[in-house]
């Protein structure tokens, strides 16, 4: 059957007629009447889906509802995640415009068409036999000549808003900026403009933005001066997009250099303690006659070369006199190594000529080039008094060294200044927060809030725009620094500035940027921050970690109460009330109030987002589900580097037990030390003798300088003999699990094999020359042997 005119699916003609007839009258009834142009859209769905039951030769005549036809076959596997959900935004809109004569929203039927295109060519990809030439896909035209403008006007204002557009209206119809296609008409060839369903997909295709600081800077009463917000884009880009493009890796500002520091990066900047000390320091040194070396230790991405930007921009008069190197170890030679290169550097602080060096340098250098360097024989000039000062710093010990001082020499450590603090309360960050309000403040210093406002009075409305609406929530600020600070105490993660501000940029910006007003639900979905936050592994480091902390893997009666919920409860209007703290977030829920609207993967999205969304906005239910094991792990590192007595001596004996439950314990104080595998088991008993005396407990009630790992002693056959255990948040986990029960494998062993180790050694400490236990775990038998009067040995049962 051949049906008159074209329309978007007449490549269904031949292989699903009766869909392709539906789709014509979809197309037609789209700028007439949008309601029953909806309903036409579901129509062609279950035409669709009658044609899939025909060719797959399904015989179930009980399928009598769309919504059972949809179930079916995703539960059968015959149709995949994207395919079911385009399904379902249909049914879901098609059921609202059929029970309600009034629900006539032009807005919805554009995104249901694009929604059938989906379909049409997957059916066709799947079921046709045929060669189909597919054309790419076009937003319906209005077939009618009468009023043509009007109705031009009335659906651009549909899509766009109507605040305040109606001066620039003119200018937006006619301008290319929206992707405006040309319809030319049979009568008089007049040309009438309509929108696209991407009203401004241009905003997706920015070029990177490129820093014009010197044209953007402005002057604000403070006096310094600030790139704030460029006006030069076109109608219809995204102002917000451009700035938040800034934050990115790929970005110009993604390039740190010690001798250049624009106005964009001037913003940015947040007082570290580093800073700070290293200000001091060079106050301190101003007035010196004699040279001075001032060692930057770090590793690489640590913020080395942006401090010293930013100091040379912001506080040249500090550096005065001051030659510095940001990284010595690049040869100024091709025929010159790295500790060549140092040696020149470093010339005038060697033992021969430091006596008389009038020199000032810093020098930034990674810790591994400084440890080589110090411990290298140089073949003309001796380093031993440098060497002495680096040992007396205590840089490459367990003990925390920040800054430290000598006669000539001063030395940072950027180890041991950390990007959280610790409290007795648990962990915050002033360093990541501060970054967070700079780029979310409601402030008009803030060119990121000055792009978002400026978008808004255009009506330019993308996910990228409402994550960021959704970030400005303090709640959620705080919830997404606690994560990234979990993934540095459980990963182990070094995080810059520059990383974690790329790491914002990921969770904002989704791949694909079109105006929500057109996108369907499961796609808003999908696109949304707490998402993006999960989803997206792939693309750092800090994802990857990311989605292991995903709180739809935990396991929690929270979780659990809420999937309970959500699977008795129809009408979930009030769980998404009660549960969701932001009011935008919940609007991305709204559409999906009763579980008889959702199935297998549409279900499954509505929930992992709103658990997501939950955890990210609501802090109770954060706190209710947080991890216990990382909570306590926290709690005793304050502990230990507070030098809490109680705290210490409670996780002293949690590990006592942890000890003699990997071991195995026959009974009180007695730990066995032969395999279990063997016929019978021996246990020695073992007193552990655990000691304070190697901590160095802080005065301040908020730690900035700590060590992230928790430095066990036991004392020996003597007090001066003691072995050492360093606890990492890994070892602490598998250690609780441990102490509750669990048995470890081969693979735990080979993890902890520092822990091994450590056992081995306290074992030595036991009393097995002295008294033995035998244990016969067939039948439970007890012997033991024990030392008696003159050397002789005594064996009995227990």
């Amino acid at each position: 059957m051949m049906i008159q005119g074209f329309y978007t699916l007449k490549f269904l003609e031949n292989i699903a007629p009766g869909a392709a007839q539906s789709a014509k009258k979809m197309e037609e009834l789209l700028f007439e009447d949008p309601g029953s142009s909806i309903v036409k859209a579901r129509l062609f769905a279950e035409e669709i889906l009658n044609e899939v039951f025909k060719q797959e030769d399904i015989d179930a005549p009980y399928l009598s509802t769309l919504y059972d036809k949809i179930s079916y076959l995703t539960r059968e596997g015959y149709i995949k995640r994207e395919v079911q959900q385009a399904l379902d935004n249909i049914r879901l809109t098609g059921n609202k415009a059929a029970h309600n004569s009034e629900f006539n929203d032009i807005t919805e039927a554009f995104k249901l068409h694009k929604e059938m295109y989906k379909l049409g060519v997957w059916f066709s990809e799947v079921y046709s036999l045929e060669q189909i030439k597919i054309p790419i896909y076009e937003v319906p035209k209005p077939r009618q000549k009468e009023d043509i403008k009007e109705l031009v006007n009335r659906q651009i204002l549909e899509l766009l808003g109507t605040n305040g557009l109606q001066s620039i209206l003119q200018d937006k119809i006619e301008s290319t900026e929206l992707h405006i296609p040309v319809v030319e008409q049979e009568a008089d060839h007049e040309q009438i403009e309509i929108p696209r369903v991407e009203v401004a997909t241009k905003i997706g295709k920015q070029e990177e933005y490129k820093d014009s600081s010197a044209a953007s800077e402005v002057t604000l009463a403070s006096g310094k001066n600030y790139g704030i917000l460029n006006k030069d884009l076109g109608v219809g880009e995204s102002y917000l997009i451009r700035e938040l493009r800034r934050l990115m890796d790929s970005s110009q500002e993604a390039i740190e250099n010690a001798n250049q520091f624009s106005s964009f990066k001037n913003y940015m900047h947040v007082d570290r303690k580093i800073q700070l000390d290293l200000e001091n320091i060079l106050k301190n040194n101003k007035d010196r006659s004699n040279g001075n070396l001032i060692l930057l230790c770090g590793s690489v991405g640590d913020g080395k070369s942006h401090l010293l930007a930013y100091l040379k921009e912001n506080k040249p008069d500090l550096l005065k006199n001051y030659h510095i190197y940001n990284d010595a170890t690049e040869s100024f030679s091709p025929n010159k190594n790295a500790m060549e290169t140092l040696e020149e550097v470093l010339n005038s602080f060697s033992d021969q000529n430091i006596k008389g060096s009038e020199e000032k340098v810093i020098l930034a250098i990674n810790m591994g080039v400084l440890h080589n360097f110090i411990n290298t024989k140089h073949k003309e000039y001796s380093y031993e008094t440098l060497k002495q000062f680096v040992e007396q710093s205590d840089l490459f010990s367990p003990n925390i060294t920040t800054f430290f001082s000598g006669e000539n020499f001063d030395l940072l450590s950027f180890g041991d200044y950390h990007s959280f603090e610790l409290t007795d309360k648990g962990v915050i960050s002033t360093f990541y927060s501060s970054l967070v309000k700079k780029v979310f403040a409601d402030s008009n210093d803030n060119p990121f809030y000055l792009a978002y406002e400026e978008d808004q009075k255009e009506k330019i409305n993308t996910m990228v725009h409402q994550n960021y609406k959704l970030l400005q929530n303090n709640v959620v600020q705080d919830h997404v620094v606690q994560l990234i600070i979990q993934t540095m105490v459980k990963k182990k993660l070094v995080i810059s500035a520059r990383a974690f501000l790329n790491f914002i940029a990921d969770i904002l910006i989704p791949d694909e940027i079109q105006n929500t007003h057109m996108m369907p639900q499961f796609d808003v979905l999908e696109s949304a921050l707490p998402n993006l936050l999960f989803n997206r592994k792939e693309r750092s480091a800090i994802l990857n970690a990311m989605s292991q902390l995903d709180p739809i893997h935990r396991r929690s009666v929270n979780i659990d109460q809420l999937v309970i919920q959500l699977n008795t409860l129809n009408d979930w209007h009030h769980i998404i009330e009660e549960n969701i703290k932001d009011e935008s977030a919940k609007e991305w829920l709204k559409p999906f109030i009763s579980k008889n609207n959702l199935q297998e993967h549409s279900f499954n999205l509505f929930f992992e987002s709103f658990i997501r969304i939950t955890f990210l906005t609501n802090d109770q239910f954060f706190g209710k589900i947080s991890e216990s094991s990382y909570l306590e792990f926290l709690r005793s590192l304050y502990f230990f580097n507070k030098g809490h007595k109680k705290g210490i001596a409670g996780f002293y004996e949690e590990i006592r037990k942890a000890i003699f439950k990997w071991k195995g314990s026959p009974k009180k104080d007695y730990i066995y030390f032969n395999k279990p595998t063997e016929k019978y088991r021996l246990a020695q008993k073992l007193n552990l003798n655990p000691t304070m005396k190697h901590l160095k407990p802080s005065s301040e009630n908020v730690l900035e300088s700590f060590k992230s790992t928790i430095l066990l002693a036991y004392m020996g056959k003597s007090p001066e003999e003691l072995i050492y255990l360093e606890i990492d948040f890994p070892l602490f986990a598998l250690l609780s699990k441990v102490k509750e029960g669990y048995r470890p494998n081969k693979k735990d062993e080979e993890d902890a094999i520092k822990f091994v180790e450590f056992i081995e050694k306290i074992m030595s400490f036991g009393e097995k020359k002295s008294e033995l236990l035998v244990h016969f775990p067939s039948d439970e038998r007890f012997y033991a042997i024990k030392r008696g009067a003159f050397d002789a040995f005594v064996f009995e049962r227990e």
